[in-house]
């Protein structure tokens, strides 16, 4: 694991690597979750679904196959209507 650094200016901005924009796709205007762990800070760029974005840390734990599954009936139920009334 290589290890790069980066200062805090006086307005609490930081330069994130161009070597770690292009390996993580990271792009202007991209917004970047902050997860605090018990280890430090975990960097998270927002793409379309954060949930998938995030799949690498909740592998194992059967929460990702679940929320898809879910988002997938989700979405049937919209294109056939659910039967539901609100």
């Amino acid at each position: 694991m290589e290890v790069t650094t980066s200062k805090v200016s006086s307005k609490g901005q930081i330069v994130i690597p161009k070597r770690l924009r292009e390996k993580y796709g990271i792009e202007s205007n991209m917004k970047i979750n902050w997860v605090e762990r018990e280890e430090g800070l975990l960097l998270v760029p927002e793409k379309e679904d954060p949930i998938v974005a995030a799949k690498g840390m909740l592998s194992g734990t059967g929460i990702l196959r679940a929320y898809l599954r879910e988002k997938e009936m989700d979405k049937k139920r919209e294109a056939h209507g659910s039967g539901r009334s609100s």
